[in-house]
């Protein structure tokens, strides 16, 4: 009891911080030999600049074998935009991740994890960001009620705003992670996971870079209930983001809010 009630806690004080990053730990499914996937589907209302009216198609990809696991997600979302009573065109966000996992010894304790993905977001005037890193995901706690990960890792990014100073960077950047995940009862499970992602190194000679003052701090909550077991299920979903240094347009904007839900079927 003790170990469900610091773990909810641990939940409330993460619950309040996501700047376009997207949250890989949740995609992850029980490891298991062969093809897991899921299919998802979404009506979603966001309120953050702009109101948006979105829907959202996700298809995640888990293959699994032995020491090796492969994931591929895609997710591709088009969006109704109002502004100040004017409706804008449809846009659409949308990222394409691939990554690998290495687990050490037939042991879960440690993981290596390379990965690579693409992004694009233009209402936080996104218009392009890769990335590819590497590093270990611990196991710290694990039990029937419990999962408990910690990953320190590294990445290269590239990113281009659509700004209005078209901003352009390359760093070396962190890509550290902590992720929880709480059955409460057979049917309603809830995870969370904060990233924090501080720019170590200038690669482009950006003139206003610093050190470990720029960057992203970002979580998400999840909220799960089962409809019917390891098939059809329905998520509420809760996410925040900080950016240290956003675009100039968004200056006095840095701190971001989702709510969503969504229906999805497994297979």
């Amino acid at each position: 009891m003790r170990t469900i009630l610091v773990s909810l806690l641990l939940i409330v004080i993460a619950f309040n911080v996501q700047a376009q990053v997207v949250n890989i730990e949740k995609k992850r499914k029980n490891k298991k030999e062969g093809l897991q996937g899921k299919i998802g589907l979404s009506l979603n209302i966001t309120e953050n600049t702009k109101q948006i009216i979105e829907g959202n198609n996700t298809i995640n990809l888990q293959y699994s074998q032995k020491a090796h696991t492969f994931l591929l997600f895609n997710d591709y979302t088009l969006m109704k935009v109002k502004k100040t009573g004017v409706n804008e065109d449809l846009i659409n966000k949308n990222f394409q991740h691939i990554r690998y996992n290495y687990t050490l010894k037939d042991s879960s304790f440690a993981t290596l994890e390379l990965f690579a993905q693409r992004q694009q977001n233009k209402i936080k005037y996104l218009n392009f960001r890769g990335l590819a890193g590497a590093g270990f995901r611990f196991r710290i706690l694990e039990n029937n009620i419990i999962s408990l990960h910690f990953a320190p890792l590294l990445m290269y990014e590239q990113e281009i705003l659509s700004d209005s100073l078209q901003t352009k960077t390359k760093n070396l950047k962190g890509d550290i992670y902590t992720s929880i995940s709480l059955k409460i009862t057979d049917n309603f499970y809830v995870s969370h996971v904060t990233y924090f992602q501080p720019a170590l190194y200038d690669l482009g000679n950006y003139a206003d870079f610093e050190y470990f003052s720029d960057f992203r701090l970002s979580s998400e909550t999840v909220l799960t209930f089962s409809i019917i077991k390891n098939r059809l299920e329905f998520n509420i979903k809760y996410q925040m983001s900080y950016d240290s240094r956003p675009p100039i347009e968004l200056i006095e904007k840095p701190l971001f809010y989702t709510l969503k839900n969504q229906l999805t079927f497994k297979f």
